[in-house]
């Protein structure tokens, strides 16, 4: 039997100018949304942020959006990419909790918790 070992997980998108950004816990549905070269606005339209503020463990959206990769908003929500697997959303809370609640181990990614991948 193996068993592969996943450390992190991330989706890597471009900002235009031909820098990598990586975002962390965005549906690859709405990555469009998350440009780093624009301002950022919340998914349900009520607050515009400087790209800067995504993912910045403060919560700056009422709906969450701006905090998919951290646990800074309590109604947020992570994607699992969980690759050759079912991608799936938890809580944004769950995310580096130490308990590894994606298949994938991806909402571990800033902890030293070692996510055996079970996504099969």
């Amino acid at each position: 039997m193996h068993v592969a070992v996943i450390l992190c997980s991330f989706t890597s998108i471009s900002d235009g100018n031909g820098e990598q950004t990586v975002l962390r816990g965005v549906q690859t549905s709405l990555l469009s949304m998350y440009i780093p070269s624009k301002p950022f606005t919340c998914l349900d339209g009520s607050l515009t942020v400087p790209f800067e503020f995504v993912n910045d463990d403060y919560c700056d959206c009422q709906d969450g959006s701006d905090e998919p990769g951290t646990s800074a908003c309590s109604n947020g929500q992570f994607f699992c990419e969980n690759k050759g697997y079912l991608g799936t959303l938890i809580p944004s809370h769950f995310v580096g909790d130490g308990i590894c609640d994606c298949c994938d181990g991806s909402d571990e990614y800033e902890t030293t918790i070692v996510c055996n991948n079970t996504c099969l």
